[in-house]
Formats: structure tokens, C-alpha cells, sequence
């Protein structure tokens, strides 16, 4: 796990930002608005983090859901006119965010910095859960299945649709893993001209079994009606289908994983507000009311370090780190937005 974590760590770099954006003069009367991504996690967290911190604190809170573009917070940090306060960020978008100044410096005076692990305690953001995507499929309607990604890409062997997220962020990962390159390679494949190509070719010899999701929900709806065979899914979502009588088997060993953030949208009238309510979501106590109920893997030093704690969620990505990959951060920051066009035009042809 120690190694696992030093992956962690290595995967953020240091960056400058913007100075905060000044409050507005008067604060307005409304709730403290915290934003997620949704879904089961969401629901898990608006009971054990949202309502039991307004319960603790008095504190007003409200939730909302967005897919995690930056777009409508740049926008609103650009009018001042910030109506989301915490906001929920995946790694690659909260450090470009924190250099163009859309996110605030945490206040680590407020937020207690030695909680985290390593990789939990950047410039803008305070670490959240990790989370993880893996292949799964339904063992009623497909007794033989790919145990691996390379068998993924026989579709004569295994028939049926294929489902990926849309975008190149982990589709491009598979695929090249898919094509034999080793998961401790794969950036320094991807990260030549060739490599890229590669994994493109790759994915376009399966382009017609291939069906896109756009949000979490979505690869267990396509599995649980049949129109998919095999899908890439948020691991918690599969876990928790389970739970409710699904027969998934998901493959821990496709697993990629990275750090979800809390952070505080510059500009915010309750930015103060917002850094306490960080700093409370992410002790111990309400984390572990959350893994009670999720199959969580909090960014909290304590619940990574402590096997008892860990061996209490057989099904988290904490669990399961070592046998998967790391998104590398630093090469989404880089080479995300070119991506995300070549792989939209490719798409789109």
C-alpha cells in the first residue's frame, strides 16, 4: 500500500494560481451548495456528509449533480456570479482548474493537511474517494466472458456490444492495453505519436461493437437489458448492484483508478463556509458512516494505512489498488483537451 500511495503522490505536481477572487460584500441567503457527480455515491454521501454536517452545524446545505466540466464554473467565476460553493472534481480538471483560478487555495488552516494521504492534499483540493472503473458483465446472460482486456477485443470468441466511456481518458488506456502493452508502459506508449495511433487503430477494429456511455448509470442500464455484453463501469456501481441482487462479475484485475477532490469554486460568498464543511466531510467519523453504506475509498491517511479498515471493504478501489492502473494526472493535464478533440472528430466520422 505504501507503494500504491507513493504512485499516488507522484501523480500531482505543484501549481500556481490565480489570487482568489474577492467575496461579494453581502452574502445571500441560501443554502451552502455542494455538487457531485451523482448517482449512488451522491446519495450516499447527501445522507452521512451533506445532512449530518448541516446536523452538526446548523449549516444550511443543498446538493446538485454536474458531469464534470469546467465550463459553467469558469463561467461563473468570469461574472462573479458563483452559485455553486464545494464542488466535486476529478484530478486532471481540478489542477487545470486551480492555474486558470476557477478553484480557491484550501485553506489549510482550516483544513487539517495531515489527515490526507500524500495525493489528498494539493493546492486546490482536499482529497475525497478514490475511484475506479473495471470491466463487468452479467453471468446470467453470459456464462463465458473475457477474462482479460486482449479477449475483450475477440468479438468472435465473445459476441455481443462493447461499452466504453465516451472519451479518450481510460478508453485510450484500454485500448492499449487491450493491444498487449503492459499497464506500467502505458503513458510512455501513449505519450508518442505512434503510441497514439496505435491505440486509435486499436479501437477501431471493434468501432461497430462498440456502444458509448456518457454517464455512470448508464453501462449497468445497457448490461441489465442485454443491449451490452461486457462494460467498463464505476466499480462502486457495480458493487452496490450486487448488492441489490445483480450478478456481476466485474474483473478487479481491468481496474483504473485515480482521486476524486472537494474543492471551493473561486469567488464564492461562502467560501469560509465551504472549507469547514471540507474539513468535516473528510474526518474519519462521517467516512466511515459513508463506507458503511458505499463501497467508498476515502483519501483519509487512516482508513488507507489501517488494514482492518480496509479488509472491512473487500470491494473498494483501496483494496484493489495494486492490481490495476493509476490514471497518470499530469498526462490528462497536458494532452486532455487535444484528446478530447481527436478523439470527438474520430467518433464523429
Amino acid at each position: 500500500m505504501k507503494r500504491i500511495l507513493a504512485t499516488l503522490a507522484a501523480a500531482f505536481v505543484t501549481v500556481s494560481v490565480a489570487a482568489p477572487i474577492g467575496p461579494a460584500s453581502a452574502q445571500p441567503s441560501r443554502e451552502l451548495f455542494v455538487v457531485g457527480f451523482g448517482g449512488g455515491f451522491q446519495d450516499a454521501a447527501r445522507t452521512t456528509l451533506f445532512q449530518a454536517f448541516q446536523a452538526a452545524t446548523g449549516q444550511r446545505v443543498r446538493d446538485d449533480t454536474y458531469n464534470g466540466e469546467l465550463a459553467r464554473i469558469y463561467a461563473m467565476v468570469r461574472s462573479r456570479d458563483v452559485v455553486w460553493d464545494v464542488v466535486m472534481v476529478e484530478a486532471p480538471e481540478l489542477q487545470r482548474g486551480c492555474e486558470d483560478g476557477a478553484f480557491a487555495p484550501i485553506d489549510w488552516s482550516v483544513v487539517r493537511r495531515d489527515k490526507f494521504v500524500p495525493a489528498g492534499a494539493t493546492r486546490c483540493g482536499a482529497g475525497a474517494v478514490a475511484w475506479g472503473a473495471a470491466l463487468f458483465y452479467d453471468t446470467a446472460r453470459n456464462p463465458q466472458a473475457p477474462a482479460n482486456m486482449a479477449e475483450l477485443w475477440d468479438v468472435a470468441r465473445f459476441p455481443g456490444k462493447r461499452s466504453f466511456r465516451f472519451g479518450p481518458k481510460m478508453t485510450l488506456e484500454i485500448a492499449l492495453m487491450s493491444d498487449g502493452v503492459p499497464r506500467e508502459q502505458v503513458y510512455r506508449v501513449l505519450s508518442t505519436p505512434a503510441g497514439l495511433q496505435r491505440a486509435f487503430d486499436r479501437l477501431e477494429q471493434i468501432r461497430p461493437h462498440i456502444v458509448w456511455w456518457r454517464s455512470g448509470a448508464q453501462p449497468l442500464q445497457f448490461v441489465g437489458s442485454g443491449e451490452v455484453a461486457y462494460a467498463f463501469g464505476f466499480t462502486g456501481r457495480v458493487v452496490q448492484a450486487n448488492q441489490q441482487g445483480a450478478r456481476y462479475n466485474m474483473l478487479w484485475d481491468t481496474l483504473l483508478y485515480s482521486v476524486d477532490y472537494w474543492a471551493v469554486v473561486n469567488g464564492s460568498p461562502y467560501a469560509q463556509q465551504g472549507m469547514r464543511m471540507i474539513e468535516w466531510m473528510t474526518n474519519l467519523e462521517p467516512l466511515q458512516a459513508l463506507a458503511r453504506i458505499w463501497p467508498a475509498s476515502p483519501a483519509h491517511r487512516a482508513f488507507q494505512e489501517d488494514a482492518t479498515l480496509r479488509a472491512a471493504s473487500p470491494h473498494s478501489v483501496a483494496a484493489n489498488a495494486s492490481r490495476g492502473l493509476f490514471i497518470d494526472t499530469e498526462f490528462w493535464v497536458q494532452n486532455g483537451e487535444d484528446l478530447e478533440r481527436r478523439f470527438a472528430a474520430w467518433a464523429g466520422r
